[in-house]
Order: structure tokens, then sequence, then C-alpha cells
């Protein structure tokens, strides 16, 4: 007989061995010519081997034949414990086998975000170590396969892994866990930790046991014995097992007096980066499992992807990816993002992006001709049509300045505003004015320009707004703007000036986004349009780390398979220092497309939604844009002074500059009268009915009656007017225009459209609101009579 001696004392029980499969008794009574039979012996103590050569053992054995039937009776013996162990064994593997657990092999995914380098590292810890381990996270964050991962990367892997929900042990009569199937009862059937005898045991929703129960479980952590349950009058009894165990709960769980390695799963949501890495990994599985070849996923079904809640987290993403893999149709090698209709983020709810429908509309804007391609046209008009206005003819049915700019300009941009928000600031020519003589004197003196007084302009810049607006109406009602050429070009000057002045002083466009009258009123109105940029707030914060939208960047080279070559492009960052994910509504997005330009990620969005959708949910109201409000709507009363004057008896009154005071007395109390009329309705409604929000709150529903008011009263200049550019063209130019073709209508369809834009201001005004207020309708009574109130003094004075 030959001993291998490994050690003197073994440091665990690697192996468990009966008498007789260390040193079997077939072996000692073999044949001396068979082959040799080796085994290993793992001591637990200090222990002495005694050994007889071959020859002397055989010897003493044909000297006492007694020793042969000595040892083929212990042999009879251990033949009957072998099959009382199998029977044993058999009855165990049941017990054990619907709670058995496949564990992860081969290639495993945690992420890449921070979150998961970290819990590579909590794993190593785990695995080296045969503690127990608690794991703390809501349901489908990967708590059973974290579990197996350690498991299999363990000491252990070669045992069984087994998992018990503790939510589905049966209850007792009184209502309480029965925790037999766990712990085992004295004198019935074993318990699984007992059962499994050596492994790894996965418990999880451990905060369903009691406070009893789970002393039991940190009692066999620390010792290795099991407390059987037992009567109240029965001794308790403990029995070994050798399972390591890892727990699992939802809430933050201790053990009194156990070491565990403590590891807390992040749901779904909270670590989008790794979004991207968990998709692609349960794409290329599901595809293995049908025998498919692989499917990828476009940046937009990405952008779907990392946009969405999860409240179902990892298991929930599994499950949208399967469907998605069994939706894709044979042969298509891209999900379809008809496979991927539950995947809905609640910002996107009614949204569809533009710039996913129409492939073309993206090349278009990423294309260096937009927006500044557009500029060389608009300043090829404007400055012609402003030169005009000083050195033309000053009436309005000569001048192209004039004509320009009241029958077209306004007319055109007022009715945009529904449709596509604050484009026109994208190719404002003040703006470009100001921008080209930036960069040309950057060029000519290069220097650093002032950062913005954000503080300041935050508080007050609004308010500078309003007061310039104040001013530009009472100029333009005063001096007759309408029907002076010269005049009216001043104007443009004048705004033109500011733009160039501060763009001068100050870095990218703090005029447009704060000081500009007409920026202001594009900001507010453009809260009604039908589209809007954005972007997917967790695409931004879990993939991109430079903000080239915002800060500026050289150009990022893109990720994605189909890019365009023009994507990811280097740009100085957002004019208005905007960030597309930080947006709440259309004010301060000038639709420049330069976060589109330098987004590497396909991040940004243009939406096509329902109109005034930024006033429906959580909209930012304040003081200063509410005024704003109210002097554009006070302005259409003031522009029909005259009518109202006559209506109340005084038809001699002359609104002019020559009467300066008594007429902006005039003029001032008609721009204010809104605001009285808005605020006393809202009194009378909060009195009726107290739930009733601020009055801040519900004066944003009259902003679609504002637009529209303002629509309506420049309808007959475009209809009677606008139609008549090459006539008026010519005679700017000293010739007669005679035969030139005009496409004008009548006064009387000019009217009718006036109507019309009347009663869609009433009805687009009723939703926002109801939404606004979140009042039934009988609530709103009080400013429902004003609304058709509004109605009918815009029918007495344009139709």
């Amino acid at each position: 007989m030959e001993v291998n001696r490994l050690s003197p004392i073994g440091k665990s029980l690697i192996r468990q061995r009966s008498a007789g499969e260390l040193f079997g008794y077939v072996s000692l009574l073999a044949n001396p010519d068979s082959a040799r039979h080796q085994t290993q012996a793992i001591a637990l103590t200090a222990s002495e081997i005694w050994f007889l050569p071959q020859a002397q053992f055989h010897h003493l054995m044909q000297q006492y034949a007694e020793l042969e039937h000595l040892f083929n009776a212990l042999l009879a013996q251990d033949l009957n414990a072998f099959s009382i162990r199998i029977a044993q064994e058999q009855r165990r593997i049941q017990g054990v086998r619907d709670y058995i657990h496949a564990v992860p092999t081969g290639e495993t995914i945690l992420g890449s975000s921070k979150f998961s380098q970290k819990l590579r590292a909590v794993i190593d810890q785990a695995t080296a170590t045969l503690q127990p381990v608690v794991l703390q996270g809501s349901p489908g964050t990967g708590k059973t396969f974290l579990a197996g991962l350690i498991h299999s990367r363990s000491g252990l892997a070669e045992q069984p892994f087994a998992e018990l929900d503790c939510a589905q042990l049966p209850r007792s009569a009184d209502g309480s866990l029965d925790t037999d199937r766990l712990f085992g009862r004295l004198g019935g059937a074993p318990g699984l930790i007992e059962l499994l005898e050596r492994g790894t045991l996965f418990l999880s929703n451990l905060q369903v046991l009691s406070g009893e129960a789970r002393d039991r479980l940190a009692h066999y952590c620390n010792t290795r014995n099991i407390l059987l349950n037992a009567a109240s009058s029965e001794p308790p009894k403990a029995v070994q097992s050798w399972v390591r165990l890892i727990l699992a709960s939802p809430e933050k769980l201790v053990l009194p007096g156990v070491e565990a390695i403590a590891i807390k799963l992040f749901s779904l949501p909270q670590r989008k980066a790794d979004i991207p890495d968990f998709a692609h990994h349960f794409l290329a599985r599901f595809c293995q499992a049908q025998n498919r070849p692989s499917l990828t996923l476009d940046q937009a079904d990405l952008r779907r992807l990392i946009s969405y809640d999860y409240p179902g987290n990892l298991s929930e993403l599994a499950e949208i990816l399967h469907r998605a893999v069994i939706m894709t149709p044979p042969g298509q090698v891209v999900i379809p993002e008809q496979a991927l209709w539950s995947v809905q983020s609640a910002k996107n709810a009614f949204r569809v992006d533009l710039l996913t429908q129409l492939p073309w509309l993206r090349q278009v804007l990423l294309s260096r001709w937009y927006p500044e391609g557009l500029w060389i046209v608009m300043m090829a008009v404007f400055v012609p049509v402003t030169l005009a206005g000083f050195l033309g003819p000053q009436t309005r049915d000569s001048s192209v300045t004039l004509n320009f700019f009241w029958a077209w300009w306004w007319p055109v941009y007022l009715l945009l505003f529904v449709f596509i928000g604050r484009l026109w600031c994208a190719v404002c020519p003040f703006m470009i004015t100001a921008e080209w003589l930036r960069r040309f004197s950057l060029w000519l003196f290069p220097r650093q320009q002032l950062p913005w007084p954000t503080r300041w302009l935050n508080r007050w810049g609004a308010w500078v707004l309003f007061g310039g607006f104040v001013v530009i109406y009472l100029w333009e009602k005063l001096w007759d703007l309408p029907h002076h050429a010269y005049l009216s070009t001043w104007l443009l000057l004048a705004i033109t000036a500011g733009a160039v002045i501060f763009s001068l002083i100050y870095e990218r466009r703090l005029w447009c986004r704060y000081l500009c009258p007409i920026g202001g009123m594009n900001g507010m109105f453009a809260k009604l349009a039908m589209v809007e940029l954005r972007s997917t707030q967790q695409v931004c914060g879990s993939q991109c780390s430079t903000f080239g939208c915002y800060k500026g960047s050289s150009a990022t080279p893109v990720i994605f398979a189909d890019a365009l070559p023009n994507e990811g492009q280097a740009t100085g960052g957002c004019p208005l220092y905007s960030h597309p994910a930080q947006l709440q509504d259309n004010r301060d997005c000038v639709l420049c497309m330069t976060c589109l330009k330098a987004c590497p990620h396909r991040s940004v969005q243009l939406n096509l939604r329902f109109p005034t959708s930024d006033l429906l949910d959580n909209h930012q109201a304040f003081w200063a844009e509410a005024a704003l409000l109210w002097l554009l709507l006070g302005g259409v009363l003031m522009h029909h002074s005259q009518r109202i004057l006559a209506g109340l008896g005084y038809p001699a009154i002359p609104i002019d500059a020559d009467h300066f005071l008594s007429s902006a007395a005039i003029a001032l109390a008609l721009l204010s009268l809104p605001a009285m009329a808005t605020y006393l309705t809202h009194a009378i409604a909060r009195f009726l009915d107290p739930k009733q929000p601020d009055y801040l709150t519900v004066i944003y529903a009259y902003l679609p009656f504002t637009l529209a008011l303002n629509l309506a009263h420049y309808v007959p200049a475009a209809m009677t007017e606008a139609g008549q550019i090459l006539p008026v063209l010519a005679r700017t130019l000293g010739l007669s225009g005679t035969g030139l073709p005009t496409l004008t209508w009548s006064a009387d369809v000019a009217a009718f459209v006036q109507g019309g834009t009347l009663l869609s201001a009433l009805v687009f005004s009723i939703y926002p609101l109801l939404r606004i207020t979140q009042r039934p309708l009988l609530s709103n009574l009080p400013h429902l009579v004003l609304m058709v109130g509004l109605t009918a003094a815009g029918f007495w004075l344009f139709v």
C-alpha cells in the first residue's frame, strides 16, 4: 500500500469521505499482480499513518485466516452502509432538485459604468472567500444572476447552486411563515440547508422572514450549525452543514454578529450607461437561442432604450429585447422601431422625431448651408430693404420697406410660431449683422470677450426687454411707424445696434437671449409651437462626457455605424448657452442646430408634438414674461384705439406725437387693460373656487389668444397688400409698376379669415385653460366668459 502524504493537517473539508472510500478493503484483498490502487486522504487533525509492505500483509493473511473473514464482514457492512447512503442521496437529490439553478458560464456582462467597475471589485472580494454575502436591490436588478456569478467563480464552483424565494414559503395556520422547508424540523423532513450539504444557497426576499428566523440564519453563518424547528417543549437540536449563504432583500438588511460582504445593486434607471452593453448582450444571447444571425440596434432604437424608465429593471429590458427579436422579420439585420413600441419615455409621449422619420431633414440640418447659407440670402434682402427705407419713397403703396415689414414679415412671422417656434432667430438679420461684425472684430483685435452677468440678467433682463417693447409700441403708435418708411427703418437699425453692441462686448448672443424685444416675444410664442428641439437626458448623462453642444468642442468621432459624415462637428457651443437636455420649453432655443451638429450620439431630437405642450406640464412661469403677454394682448387694443374711443363717444381725441402726454396716457391705459381684466377675472374665479392655481400660472392660458389676436390684426395687410410686392418694388425703384402681376384678396375675404382666426383662438385657449388649472369647466367659467368677451371684442374691432 502506498500513501501520498500531502499535509499533516488539512485546512478545510474539501471532500467528504466514508471509511472504505479512503482505504478500500477490496484493494487490500486484491491479487498482488493486479494494478495498484491509489487514493488520497486529507487529515482533519494531526495524524499518523502506519503501513505494512505488501508481501508481509499477504503472509499474515495466509497465516491467520480469521483476518480475511474479518475483512469480508467489514466489507459487507460497508456495502450495506453504502446502499443506505445511496438511498439517502436519492432522497436528498429529490429534495433539492426543484431549487437547483444553473449558474453563469462563459462570457458574462456587468456593464462598463463606474458602478459596474466597483461591482467587479466587490465580486472579486466575494469569490475569494466563503463569507456570507448580502445583496440589496429592487426586483429585476439581477440579484440571482449575481449570486450565481459569485458561486461560479468561488471555490464552490463544482458544488450545487440552489435558490429559495422566502416569499414563496407556505404559511402556518396563524399566518406566519413556515420555515421547515428552510431549516427542517426535529423528527421530520430535513430542510434545504441540511439537504444541500455543501455548495451555495441563495435566499431571496429575506425581508419577509421574522426576526427570530434571521437570528437563526445568523447563528448558522457563525457556527455552521442549523437549529432545527421543534416544538416549544423539545430541546433544540443542531445539525452541521457546509453551505454558503447569499442573502438578498430590496431593503437594507443587517444580520447581527455576522461578518458579511454587503453589495448594493442600483436600479437600471440609475445606471443608464450600462444599457447599451446589456442590450447588445441580450440581443446576442436571444439570437443565438433562436439560431438566427445577430441583430443590431440603430441609434434611434438605442436612444429609446436609454430614455425608458424600466420599472422592472434588467428583467424588463431582457423581456423587451426578447420580444423585439421575435418580432423582427427574418432577413432583417436591424431591430425595427415598431418592435420597441412599448419603450416610450414619458417626455416623448405623443411626439414624433422628424430627424428619424425624415432622414433627408437630418442631412439638410447637418450641412454647412444651415443656417449660415441662409444668412447670405437673408442679408441680400435685408440690406437693400433697409436702404430703401431711407432712400426710397415713404408712402405705404410705394415703399418696399413698409411692404416687407408690415405686410410680409409680421403676418408670416406670427403665423410661423404655431409651426416652427423661434426659427426666425436662427436667420435674424439683426443677429447676422452682429455675428459677422463680432467675427471681424475678433480677427482684427483678438481678445477674450466678457462672460455674461447671468445673475443680474436672470433677475432684470426680461424686465429690460419688456420696457423696450413698451417703447416700441409707443413709438409705433404715436409716430405712426407703419406709414413712415424711414421711421420703420430706424426701428430695425435700433434693434440691430443693440445686437451689435452686446455681441462686441460679451461672448455668444447675450442680446438674443435676454434683451432683444423681438426675441422675447419669439421665445414666449414659441411655447405654442408644434415643433420642439430636445435631447434625451439619459443619453447625454450616460454616454456623453464632453458636452460639446453646450460648451463647444473640436470634432468628435461618431460611435455608430449608420452615422453621416458631418455628425460630431466642431462647434463653438450653443449661442444662447442652452443645453438641449435641460430645456423645459422652447423659450431659449433658436433652432440653430448647433447641438445637432456637435452631438456624436444622436441624442438630439426635433419632435413634432401637440401645440401648447410647453404650457401643459411643469411650465416655468415668471412675472416679466406674463407682463409681456399682457402687453402684446393690449397692443391689439392700442392698434385700434380710434375705434375704441369712438365706441366710447370720444371720436375726436387724437393719438399722435403732437399730443404726446395725452396720447401716451391713452396708449398705456389700453396696453394695461388686459392685465386688469384678467386679474379681476381670476380673483372672481378663486372666490368661486379656492382650489384654482395662482394668477401667474393661469395667465398663460391666454397665450394662444394673444397670438391669434395679433395675427388677426395683420391679416388684412397680408391679404390686400403683400401680393402687390412687385408693383411696390417697381415704384420704389422709380418705375410705374403698371401691368405687373399681383395676388390680392378683397377686404371681405380678409374679414372672413380674421373671424376664423378669432374663433380658433377661443377653441385653442379652452383646452390649455382646463389643463393648466386642473379644475372642471364650471370652475373656469369666469375665464371662459372673458375669453368669449375678447372674441366678441375682436369681431367688433376687426370684422
